[in-house]
């Protein structure tokens, strides 16, 4: 019997040991960083980041660096995925992988698009919300899990990240994505997408600011579904979480049809968007940095941190 209790306190132990260093590597997240990459991506250098222009190739070598000194590896020996768009337009994904720290032939793919709308009319649209905010969140999950890794902590699936060049062209840069994958489609568990996700602008419900909208979990396999909603009941997230496009099935599967996320689903890959929706600003050159709720977002990549763990090791 004292043998039994005793196995029984150092399973307890190494369970709680777990949860602490899954949430240590969570708390590696934090708004100042957050701040920084949006501060940098949404400047006057990266002039709005459209396809093709000088300022996108600022912001390209600005995630490609970040992903090198993390220590994430290359996708296919390099970390830009570069195709044609047209006769004078070159898509530039960037993209790292941070291989399972225990055998595995399943992926999760986590991304966001960088490029926006670049200068029109003599204006800069900066996109500090589309998509500077889902950047800075993947740059920030991206230097986490890579820790994590490099600790042997987890995870328990390879992830890949990736900062899609051409949404702004038809999702030119997932799309390519998808059709030249080097391993089979259905090895992906789920591909998460993150777009404009850092402002309380747009509420799901009167003075709950802390909302976050969450596309396509009924595309998830049965073991997934449920996941996000445990992971929000803690307390350190408790949002206000609508699973909807505020409760309209037309605006639901417009919105989840523009996003990239939907390149992937075209495969059938369950395929996830988070996003604070669009709001006044978007596609404006109002949509500077001082629109930005950098708590909340901080808020927001910390749970699909949680959600990204979970799913990892299933």
């Amino acid at each position: 019997m004292r043998k039994l209790l005793v196995s029984l306190l150092l399973l307890v132990q190494a369970l709680l040991a777990s949860g602490q260093t899954h949430v240590s590597y969570e708390n590696l997240m934090g708004t100042e960083e957050l701040r920084q990459s949006l501060d940098y991506l949404a400047n006057e250098l990266t002039e709005g980041r459209a396809t093709g222009s000088d300022g996108k190739m600022e912001a390209e070598q600005f995630i490609r660096e970040r992903f090198r000194s993390y220590g994430l590896k290359p996708f296919n020996w390099n970390y830009t995925q570069s195709f044609p768009y047209n006769d004078t337009t070159i898509v530039r994904n960037v993209v790292g992988v941070i291989p399972a720290n225990r055998m595995s032939d399943e992926y999760i793919i986590i991304g966001a698009h960088y490029d926006h709308l670049g200068r029109l009319g003599g204006q800069i649209y900066s996109g500090a919300d589309d998509n500077a905010s889902g950047v800075a969140a993947l740059l920030a999950l991206a230097r986490s899990f890579a820790t994590m890794r490099a600790n042997g902590a987890g995870p328990g699936k390879n992830l890949i990240f990736v900062a899609y060049d051409g949404k702004e062209l038809d999702m030119a840069g997932s799309e390519y994505f998808v059709k030249h994958l080097p391993f089979p489609a259905e090895k992906i568990v789920c591909a998460i997408n993150m777009d404009m996700l850092g402002t309380t602008l747009a509420p799901v419900h009167r003075n709950r600011p802390d909302y976050l909208i969450v596309l396509g979990e009924n595309t998830l396999p049965s073991s997934m579904q449920g996941i996000i909603r445990r992971s929000n009941t803690n307390a350190r997230f408790g949002m206000d979480i609508d699973y909807s496009f505020y409760g309209s099935e037309n605006f639901t599967d417009m919105v989840y049809r523009t996003g990239d996320q939907y390149s992937f689903r075209q495969k059938r890959i369950p395929s996830l968007l988070f996003t604070s929706a669009f709001h006044d600003h978007t596609y404006k050159p109002t949509d500077k940095i001082d629109i930005i709720d950098f708590g909340m977002l901080h808020r927001r990549t910390t749970l699909i941190f949680d959600v990204i763990y979970r799913y990892s090791n299933l």
